[in-house]
């Protein structure tokens, strides 16, 4: 990052001094002499016309960001998630943290340097969400930062940047010798799954708590037998599985951002995972010994291909409407984005006007005399990214599990008819002002033709 300007005047806040605000804050380390006015985001994805197909957007219910009026410089520690805060900062987001107070807040970077975990970062540019429920945690959107000052002299450029993940145990051993290099092709989301080995209840409740990533590794004899030193003559052919679990599975927020760009993990070892009904599988498993390393400079690495019908593609664009609290969410006016897996937590930066960009989904595009609606149903590979924040909107849309008889009926659905259902059950309760979790669908007596789809009662 480059350094930022000279301010003049400019008080240093602490992480503590943020956790006091009650609003929604803007803050930056220099001010324009005069504001003009915001320029509108683009999109990497082509303008269109606005079609006819819109549900009604809801009037403005969210309080501005209120910026304040002096340069502030923010600063504080990065590091990993702590193992305890909720299931969208521990998908997606880092901590921030004050040494000197004990003091931390869940905070998500643009422009995201792995190099920057575990140091000191200056915060150029800021939005900060404070908690206004219970049990929702409060959230800083850092737009501009700078790394800190490094007391002694900075290492020199390698091939592979070792990641700051705090390992408990750096030294190999037998079984631990595993090893990939290769191209993170997708992430999971954070889950839990019964411990087969589980003993007694003396053992704890027996969930091992991890996430799995997908990577395309290289299969030369240098990859397989130690680490790669340079860029040349690497085939990222091999298809391997990855399960992060434990202490490791706080890495998930790094290893998102840095899907299609290759990464060296050492310390894996091989176990036998069984997945239902469906047998067994060899898989690479993170251990205390586990490290990562990452290449900046990597270039070359080719376009990845899926095949028709599988979950893949990239869809970047600007955030036009929330819906069904965040369950549908339209982009660009022109597709439409739906979450209807329950462990796919949105960022909390997904608001009104916010740039994202969507990657690995299964696209539907459903063609009508007046118009042309393009579906991108989500799936377990699915990562969700903010690349621009939005100043419009101040309000997280993290929903929670709806067990209505609408949430039920919606699961039975395929893809196409459970946007119609979503998006007319929107526009009835917008229609009758309706909340959330008031039952509309038919009645505790609704009978087969009504829960596949065929009547909606109001």
């Amino acid at each position: 990052m480059e350094p930022p300007p000279v301010a003049s005047t400019c008080r240093r806040l602490a992480v503590a001094d943020l956790l006091l605000l009650r609003r929604p804050t803007a803050g930056a380390y220099s001010l324009p002499a005069s504001s003009p006015s915001p320029s509108p985001a683009t999109s990497t994805s082509q303008p269109r016309k606005k079609p006819k197909l819109s549900a009604p957007n809801p009037a403005p219910t969210t309080a501005p960001f209120a910026p304040i009026p002096h340069p502030v410089l923010l600063a504080g520690t990065l590091s990993l998630p702590s193992a305890s805060c909720s299931d969208a900062c521990r998908n997606h987001c880092l901590s921030l943290s004050d040494p000197s107070s004990a003091t931390s807040v869940c905070c998500y970077l643009l422009d995201f340097d792995p190099a920057a975990i575990g140091r000191e970062i200056l915060v150029l540019s800021w939005n900060y969400l404070p908690s206004i429920r219970q049990n929702e945690e409060a959230v800083l959107e850092v737009v501009r930062w700078r790394l800190g000052e490094l007391p002694g002299p900075v290492p020199g450029p390698t091939f592979l940047t070792p990641i700051p993940l705090n390992c408990v145990d750096t030294e190999p051993d037998l079984t631990t010798r595993g090893r990939v290099f290769g191209v993170v092709r997708s992430v999971s989301v954070v889950f839990s799954v019964p411990h087969a080995a589980q003993k007694s209840k003396a053992d704890g409740d027996g969930d091992l708590v991890g996430f799995i990533a997908e990577m395309m590794c290289c299969g030369c004899r240098q990859c397989k037998a130690s680490q790669p030193e340079s860029e040349h003559d690497h085939k990222f052919e091999v298809e391997k599985f990855v399960y992060f679990v434990d202490s490791a599975s706080r890495w998930r927020p790094v290893l998102a951002r840095l899907i299609a760009r290759p990464v060296s993990v050492t310390g894996l070892r091989k176990k036998m995972v069984s997945v239902g009904k469906k047998g067994s599988y060899t898989m690479l498993v993170s251990s205390a010994k586990t490290r990562m390393a990452w290449c900046p400079s990597y270039v070359g690495v080719p376009p990845s291909y899926e095949l028709p019908g599988k979950c893949g593609g990239v869809y970047s664009g600007i955030v036009s409407g929330i819906y069904m609290q965040g369950m549908l969410i339209e982009l660009d006016e022109i597709a439409w984005l739906l979450i209807d897996d329950m462990q796919l937590v949105p960022p909390h930066s997904l608001r009104v006007g916010a740039v994202i960009s969507v990657k690995k989904f299964r696209l539907v595009r459903l063609n009508f005399a007046w118009t042309t609606v393009v579906l991108l149903g989500t799936c377990s590979k699915t990562s969700i990214t903010v690349n621009s924040f939005s100043l419009m909107d101040s309000k997280c849309h993290i929903w929670a599990e709806n067990n209505s008889l609408l949430g039920k009926s919606v699961n039975s659905l395929d893809l196409s008819a459970r946007f119609w259902t979503l998006l007319l059950t929107s526009c009835f309760k917008q229609k009758f002002k309706l909340g959330f979790k008031k039952e509309i669908w038919g009645s505790r007596n609704v009978s087969t033709e009504a829960r596949s789809g065929s009547c909606l009662c109001c």
